[in-house]
């Protein structure tokens, strides 16, 4: 379906930017067209409308998921499928935060889905929550890896004490979409 909705813009593109350089052509001598020389109104009218098709383009193209096939591949390769994701973040996450058997741990997400930068393992936005003997005992922001679908490996834990005493702190480890929504769960907001 996607595919066919991209070819079709590109079609279109290629359509207008066609029959633009026949209408440039028609217009203009062809000295000017060999050199690209200054183009008539009409020209520059085509010129426009084919750069915001372009532009039209882009904008009905990004939602249907214009993906970078490695980005997919490496996702692809290391997120837990199924019911594994949910336990094996479980178990992840529980090793980390817990030391004794009383202990429980309670996540969201900060962020929907993977965010996958480069070559590296796709990473997980997280607040969490550990409950020891019914206390809570850490709570804070969590970025965690996904690594060769068996494992959340938590590269970086920020609590909330220090999420509000030292906001740089998280903007160095989390994405700047998140770090509002971080300090606000911080505060209790």
């Amino acid at each position: 379906m996607h595919g066919l909705i991209r070819s079709k813009v590109l079609d279109t593109a290629d359509i207008v930017r066609d029959a633009c350089y026949q209408q440039l052509s028609s217009t203009l001598e062809p000295a000017v067209i060999k050199k690209r020389g200054n183009p008539t109104l009409k020209g520059l009218h085509c010129v426009v409308s084919q750069g915001l098709l372009s532009i039209a383009a882009v904008t009905l193209l990004f939602p249907f998921g214009c993906t970078n096939p490695i980005a997919e591949s490496h996702i692809e390769g290391n997120v837990p499928k199924g019911k594994a994701f949910e336990e094996y973040l479980r178990r992840d996450l529980t090793s980390y935060f817990c030391t004794t058997k009383d202990c429980r741990v309670e996540y969201e997400f900060l962020r929907d889905g993977p965010t996958q930068t480069g070559i590296a393992y796709p990473k997980y936005y997280l607040w969490v929550r550990c409950f020891t003997g019914g206390k809570l005992t850490a709570e804070g922001a969590v970025r965690v890896a996904a690594v060769d679908q068996s494992a959340f490996d938590v590269t970086h834990f920020l609590s909330a004490k220090d999420i509000v005493t030292s906001p740089d702190e998280a903007a160095g480890v989390f994405p700047a979409a998140l770090l509002d929504k971080i300090g606000n769960k911080a505060r209790h907001k």
